[in-house]
């Protein structure tokens, strides 16, 4: 399928008026995060645009799936497709063309994500640039609602932090190369035996029913830290490995049932320079029972603990992948 910026629009405008229920929980989120979320951190206007491009298989002109506007730009800045002034100076409507992917800034504070720019709080498509200076947009998570919507709004060009500018089709050979995403691989024992390898969420680790007692996990580009809870004890110390003949830092786990996970994720610069800051996303299942929500890394909010799982409850699957 052509992907061009009237086709990306065109799915833009049959979202408009979509809102989010409850606090931010709406199809966008669930399809990035692989589940219902709600709570304040999930702010959703980067995970719109991503939603659109995949959509239309076409995330390669965006560089892969991220939820934070600072890393999406500088995603574009390092391929060269960031549209901005390099003396912060306010930009021109006739800089800007319908299909750029528009970057607001709500303070003049500098990114520290993408440096060069204002700081990239809100992001939206251009669906026109006006005859008066303005530009017409839509948006996902705006709108006067706490949870936001998908909304056309017309900006001035004064919160236009930049503009990242997707190589559209168009018949030019300056269509993007491959985004390659890391992967993350990863296996478990149970009762002395250790299953096969699986690469990201192509199935599960473990079986339901039996405990999982030792999990071997690594990736593709970058390296992971991680530990496990043994069931009615303590968490065992980090491993950073991935060699099951070595039981000092090869796994984690002493061969007794597990009941939680952690996993840290680190970022190296060749992923950085291509997508962005990526994250372990992960989640286990207790014993013949559905999985908990997906963890990030070590995070602590309203709805992650720093690890998945819950003491007291042996795990029997376990999945892992980057996000």
């Amino acid at each position: 399928m052509s992907v061009t910026a009237q086709t990306i629009l065109d799915l833009a405008r049959k979202e408009n008026g979509t809102k989010a229920k409850d606090t931010k929980r709406c199809k966008y989120n669930t399809w990035y995060y692989g589940t219902e979320v709600s709570g304040d951190g999930y702010d959703w206007c980067a995970v719109f645009i991503c939603w659109l491009f995949y959509k239309l298989s076409a995330g390669d002109l965006i560089f892969g799936k991220n939820a934070g506007c600072g890393y999406m730009a500088a995603a574009f800045k390092n391929r060269g497709q960031l549209v901005y002034n390099k003396d912060y100076s306010v930009m021109k409507p006739s800089q800007l063309k319908p299909g750029d992917i528009v970057f607001f800034h709500w303070s003049y504070d500098k990114s520290e994500c993408c440096p060069g720019v204002y700081s990239c709080d809100h992001v939206g498509i251009i669906e026109s640039v006006n005859a008066d200076g303005t530009i017409t947009t839509i948006e996902g998570n705006t709108g006067s609602t706490y949870n936001g919507e998908v909304m056309r709004r017309v900006r001035s060009m004064s919160v236009v932090s930049c503009a990242g500018r997707p190589a559209y089709e168009s018949g030019g050979s300056n269509k993007p190369e491959p985004v390659t995403m890391p992967k993350a691989i990863y296996r478990v024992r149970i009762g002395g035996k250790w299953y096969k390898e699986v690469n990201d969420l192509s199935s599960f680790a473990g079986e339901q029913g039996k405990k999982i007692t030792d999990i071997a996990i690594k990736v593709s580009e970058g390296s992971v830290r991680y530990r496990v809870h043994i069931l009615g004890g303590s968490w065992l110390p980090y491993v950073t490995g991935y060699d099951i003949s070595d039981p000092e830092n090869g796994y984690a786990g002493i061969g007794k049932p597990i009941d939680a996970v952690e996993v840290y994720y680190f970022t190296p610069q060749s992923v950085l320079n291509r997508m962005g800051y990526l994250k372990a996303k992960y989640r286990v299942s207790p014993c013949k029972k559905a999985y908990y929500p997906w963890q990030y890394d070590n995070e602590k909010d309203s709805a992650q603990d720093g690890y998945a799982g819950d003491f007291g409850y042996a795990i029997d699957r376990f999945q892992i992948t980057l996000s």
